[in-house]
């Protein structure tokens, strides 16, 4: 099974989990960071993993643009999901119904949300400031490797059934 985890990144959070999910799924993964500029082959792949990052509410464009332009290779493929955040209260199945087709979220095997972290050295100075606002939050943000996990061994168990409509795991 030759799977892609295809991601986008702000601050780095985003690139640390895909690299996790690669090292948990096992061989035959391939990252590859989404940009306007790059072109994919994805029909050499049988299970594709898309993710990125929340920022006030919305997905990188990037993201948006590569599940929109690849939608129907997508619906012919087995299919993941996954976000980042770093609100720890944030509704996870908004996040995804946010960040993704309604069509893409039904097909996929699993959507998960990873959690975040806060990288100040990579944030210019809005970003900066909207993080001293929500340092409100009651919780620290992280990321959760064992919901990374998880996700992963769905992937491999569900996708090596070769359950093109198999049932949505949350994460």
């Amino acid at each position: 099974m030759k799977t892609l985890i295809a991601y986008s990144t702000t601050l780095g959070c985003t690139e640390q989990c895909a690299s996790k999910l690669k090292e948990d799924i096992g061989e035959g993964v391939e990252m590859v960071r989404i940009s306007s500029r790059r072109r994919i082959n994805l029909r050499k792949y049988d299970t594709i993993i898309v993710g990125g990052s929340i920022h006030e509410g919305m997905i990188q464009r990037s993201v948006h643009k590569f599940c929109e332009n690849n939608l129907e290779v997508l619906m012919a493929k087995q299919v993941g999901l996954f976000v980042c955040c770093m609100d720890p209260e944030a509704n996870e199945k908004e996040l995804i119904a946010q960040a993704f087709p309604d069509v893409l979220i039904d097909h996929a095997l699993a959507s998960g949300f990873f959690g975040g972290e806060l990288n100040i050295k990579k944030m210019n100075l809005l970003q900066k400031i909207m993080t001293r606002k929500a340092a409100r939050l009651q919780k620290e943000p992280d990321i959760d490797f064992q919901r990374i996990l998880e996700f992963a061994r769905t992937i491999h168990e569900l996708g090596s059934d070769d359950n093109i409509n198999g049932p949505i795991v949350h994460m």
